[in-house]
């Protein structure tokens, strides 16, 4: 297929690929609404009397539970209504990571606000006063969240948050133009603070919890159907479910729903790639092994039975593909049939389910009993983060040269 037809086709998976870029703020937050809500009653005051207030807010959680999102949500509110009620409150956000000195986030305000800055050398605090100056002359007002402030902090920059809280302390005579929302992954770079600039802080955090699998599930779903970002039928329940499971923090995940959406980007890349119009299990395995570090299995630490049944479990996944759990009888007579292929004698089914247990211990696979609608107690393995095809593999290389081994023995 060539550039030009591929590009005529179109995609068959993505209808707005662009809404599930980590910078794209949707125009609603799944389970976030508590979160803008109590960042709006601390800003009342910012908004129906800013020039006579200046306030600080912090928001702290671990990565992907949507701080900055929050935050640019309430940024594009509060200058929409400040304008229908003719107060110019501007919102500028800066990422502390890219923007590590005071003079660069300056420079990335100035930037924000479309000020032109001389093209002569200025000192960060006089960067600090042209803005403030042009604030004055315009009669605007500015919110300015610091995001990853706590990077900047255990850097050695505690200075900054100094001298940029001091700015209100500073004008106490004049209108209070800017204030602040500092988001932080971690609120004990806080205490590498001053006391006067900590204590200033600590009176206004709104915390941010990782999201569990349903919470997962509900943010997928919605930037699927309601933002259109891919076709929905391109996606199965199975998936988002399978996505949720291995994100959610009740899953034993991280909570992240940034790695969530690139995970399911990626998977629909995968399958895009592969000229199919709908997601596999096997899509997200491989997406998610992409998107974040897994974890290593330590093959020397697994007797050579473990090591079979794994194998079994992981042939049977990959040629099923579109099936995320495998009943352990299934694995079972599988892993027979390897023992006889490899040559060694199979073990009983009592030490094939100590095995199952010691990879379920070990985090490599997982196991769930049958639920209603079933008869009998059945117990399912799924093998959770790791590309199979790849898994596969490397069980075999390894197999195979153990055994080689022990043949020289």
């Amino acid at each position: 297929m060539s550039i030009e037809e591929i590009w005529d086709r179109g995609s068959l998976i993505f209808k707005h690929e662009d809404r599930l870029s980590i910078d794209y703020v949707p125009m609603y937050l799944p389970h976030r609404k508590r979160h803008l809500e109590m960042l709006a009653r601390m800003f009342i005051q910012v908004v129906k009397n800013p020039r006579s207030f200046s306030q600080r807010v912090i928001l702290g959680g671990p990565v992907g539970t949507g701080k900055t999102a929050v935050a640019k949500s309430f940024g594009k509110k509060v200058e929409n209504y400040s304008l229908r009620r003719n107060i110019n409150i501007r919102y500028a956000h800066v990422n502390c990571h890219k923007a590590r000195t005071l003079f660069l986030i300056m420079k990335t305000v100035a930037k924000q606000l479309n000020l032109p800055i001389p093209q002569r050398g200025f000192s960060s605090h006089e960067l600090i006063e042209i803005i403030l100056n042009m604030l004055e002359d315009k009669d605007q007002y500015l919110i300015l969240t610091l995001d990853e402030i706590d990077y900047v902090i255990k850097m050695g920059g505690s200075d900054i948050i100094y001298d940029l809280t001091r700015l209100s302390e500073e004008r106490l005579d004049s209108n209070q133009r800017i204030s602040f929302i500092f988001i932080m992954r971690d609120l004990t770079a806080l205490h590498l603070l001053e006391e006067s600039s900590r204590s200033s802080l600590l009176h206004n955090i709104i915390r941010f919890n990782p999201y569990t699998s349903e919470e997962i599930c509900d943010i997928l779903w919605y930037r699927i159907e309601k933002e259109e970002a891919m076709y929905p039928e391109a996606v199965s329940d199975d998936v988002i479910e399978f996505i949720g499971d291995l994100v959610g923090v009740d899953k034993g995940g991280r909570g992240d729903a940034r790695l969530a959406i690139e995970t399911l980007w990626r998977a629909g890349k995968i399958a895009e790639q592969e000229g199919r119009s709908k997601l596999t299990i096997e899509d997200v395995r491989k997406a998610f092994s992409t998107s974040m570090i897994t974890v290593s299995i330590d093959f020397t630490s697994l007797d050579i039975h473990a090591l079979l049944i794994l194998l079994a479990a992981t042939k049977i996944l990959k040629n099923l593909k579109t099936v995320r759990y495998v009943r352990v009888g299934q694995v079972e007579e599988l892993y027979r049939t390897l023992c006889e292929a490899y040559g060694i004698p199979y073990r009983k089914h009592t030490k094939v389910w100590e095995y199952v247990q010691e990879l379920s211990n070990k985090g490599i696979i997982s196991t769930r009993i049958s639920g209603e609608g079933q008869r009998g107690k059945t117990t399912f393995i799924e093998i959770p983060s790791l590309p199979l095809k790849t898994l596969e593999r490397e069980l075999e290389k390894y197999i195979e040269l153990q055994l080689l081994k022990e043949s020289r023995i």
